[in-house]
C-alpha cells in the first residue's frame, strides 16, 4: 500500500532547504539559489500562512487579506505549492505584514510614517508629548527585521516606545510574538492606541496621503484630538497620569498642554555666574 503523501509537510521541508541553500552560499551573489515561499489560491497565488488550528488541521494554510489583517481563506497542503522569492513583486507588496497594521491604526487615528529606507523598513510615529515609537517585522526564520516580507512568513512583530522629554526617561519593548499574524498584529494596534490615547495623536509630515486622510475622518467621526504642528511648536503637551495630574484635571487619558511659543525673561544681577 502507497504511503499518504504529507503534501504541508513536504513544502514547509522544500522552503526550510531552499533558506539553508540561500544562507550557505558562497559565491557570486547573482548565482545564488532563490529563497522559497509558499504559495495558494487563484492564478499566480498568494502567500500563505502555517497556522494550524490543531494538530490534525486538515485546512492549516491561512490566506490573509492584506488591508485589513483578517484570514480569509484556508487551504490543505495539497493546494499549496512552493514559488521563488521576488524581490520586486506588486502582488506580495499588498500582502507584508505593514499594510493591514498602516490600516488599522490610520482608521483608529494613528497614521504611521515609513522610516529606514525610502520603502520604509520600520514604522514610526512621534505623538503629541514627543515620545516615539517605532515598530516592525521579523520573519519566521528570524532573519529579515523589516516590514517588508509577506503575511505568510510572519515570525514576531516587536516595537519600542521611548520617552526622553522629562525625567525620568522611560521606554518599553513589547514583542509580539506567538507566530500567528492575526494575533500578533492586533496586539500591536491595541497597544498602539493605547500608548496614542495617553501621550495623543500628533500629525505626521511623511505619513501617506491614504493613512493621514483616515485618520482626520477618524477625528471627525469621533471629535478626537490630533495635535498639529502649530500645535506643537506653541504647546508642551503631557499625560495625565500618576506621575503628574495637573489640579483641575479631569482624568487619565487627557494631555495637558503649556504654553511654550511666548519666551519670558528674568532679568539676572549684574555680576551672575552661569
Amino acid at each position: 500500500m502507497t504511503k499518504r503523501r504529507n503534501y504541508t509537510r513536504e513544502v514547509i521541508a522544500q522552503r526550510a532547504a531552499a533558506y539553508q541553500a540561500y544562507r550557505d552560499h558562497q559565491g557570486d551573489e547573482h548565482d545564488r539559489p532563490p529563497m522559497l515561499r509558499v504559495m495558494a489560491g487563484v492564478g499566480p497565488g498568494l502567500p500563505v500562512a502555517y497556522e494550524p488550528r490543531s494538530k490534525s488541521d486538515p485546512l492549516p494554510w491561512v490566506e490573509y487579506n492584506g488591508d485589513t489583517g483578517i484570514g480569509n481563506w484556508r487551504y490543505s497542503g495539497r493546494q499549496c505549492w512552493t514559488a521563488p522569492v521576488e524581490k520586486h513583486n506588486e502582488i506580495i507588496a499588498q500582502q507584508t505584514i505593514a499594510r493591514s497594521v498602516y490600516r488599522r491604526l490610520a482608521a483608529a487615528g494613528i497614521a504611521c510614517e515609513g522610516w529606514g529606507d525610502s520603502a520604509g523598513t520600520h514604522a514610526r510615529y512621534t505623538f503629541a508629548d514627543n515620545s516615539e515609537v517605532t515598530w516592525s517585522g521579523t520573519d519566521l526564520y528570524g532573519a529579515e527585521v523589516s516590514n517588508h516580507h509577506p503575511i505568510g512568513e510572519h515570525g514576531s512583530l516587536g516595537a519600542h516606545w521611548m520617552q526622553q522629554e522629562q525625567h525620568p526617561y522611560l521606554e518599553e519593548l513589547p514583542d509580539f510574538a506567538t507566530g500567528n499574524y492575526a494575533t500578533d498584529s492586533a496586539a500591536l494596534v491595541a497597544w498602539m492606541i493605547g500608548l496614542a490615547d495617553r501621550h495623543g495623536r500628533r500629525y505626521q509630515e511623511h505619513a501617506t496621503e491614504e493613512d493621514t486622510d483616515a485618520a482626520l475622518a477618524w477625528q471627525q467621526a469621533t471629535g478626537g484630538f490630533i495635535a498639529t504642528a502649530a500645535d506643537c511648536l506653541r504647546y508642551r503637551f503631557y499625560p495625565v497620569d500618576g506621575r503628574g495630574t495637573p489640579a483641575g484635571s479631569p482624568g487619565e487619558n487627557w494631555l495637558a498642554a503649556y504654553e511654550v511659543a511666548t519666551p519670558v525673561f528674568f532679568q539676572q544681577p549684574t555680576g551672575t555666574t552661569h
